[in-house]
């Protein structure tokens, strides 16, 4: 399953700004991302469309071309909500964010999965790793670091990135990582960072019971 397969609900997908988006609710979206994470062998890359990619693609043919092969979930903000049902009635009435989809995410995948954050600000990605780590302890969160040779196999990555240019190195670097799903979040999650950077230190396994996800 991949960006341009089965996650429609129907055979005309909701179409914004030239882009196909994935209209579904909250458990659906979380249910499909499980879904791809499970499929090792046939990544899929998921990203937020908001006004930034907007903007982003009417100025860059080239980045209009990466998202017409991604996931796209429906995002931004009240403006953004309502130029869409200008344009498109029956646009999605559901918008995701960073911020709120991958805590979520991590909450829904009751399994243990493990998971890298990857971006070219070590500190700011050791936060991050640490923050979701306690956020889904039965999770393993691991840290990809700018120059670090990945060798590893992974279930999810998720690339926090606060530009194009860097979106696209990163990128690049996992081009050949073993994974399901890729969520490009840009820098969404920066609402989630807590204010100081813990220090660091040896983790420990920790057992949690299984959550409940209504």
């Amino acid at each position: 399953m991949n960006a341009s397969g089965e996650f429609l609900v129907s055979d005309q997908p909701p179409t914004l700004f030239g882009q196909r988006l994935c209209d579904l609710g909250w458990n659906a979206a979380l249910g499909l991302a499980e879904g791809m994470i499970s499929l090792r062998g046939n990544r899929t890359t998921l990203s937020f469309f908001d006004e930034r990619s907007i903007l982003r693609q009417a100025l860059d043919l080239g980045y209009r071309d990466q998202l017409s092969r991604r996931l796209l979930l429906p995002g931004g903000g009240r403006a953004f909500g309502l130029l869409a049902r200008l344009l498109r009635p029956q646009s999605p009435s559901v918008r995701y964010a960073a911020k709120t989809f991958i805590p979520s995410l991590l909450t829904f995948l009751e399994r243990k999965h493990r998971i890298g954050i990857a971006g070219e600000d070590a500190g700011r990605i050791e936060a991050l790793s640490e923050h979701l780590a306690r956020h889904a302890p039965w999770h393993e969160v691991v840290a990809i670091h700018p120059d670090q040779e990945i060798s590893r196999r992974f279930d999810l990555v998720i690339v926090d990135a606060k530009n194009l240019a860097q979106e696209r190195r990163i990128e690049r670097r996992l081009s050949s990582v073993r994974t399901g799903l890729v969520v490009m979040a840009g820098s969404g999650l920066s609402a989630i960072m807590p204010e100081k950077p813990a220090h660091h230190a040896p983790k420990a396994r920790i057992g949690s019971p299984r959550p409940s996800f209504a």
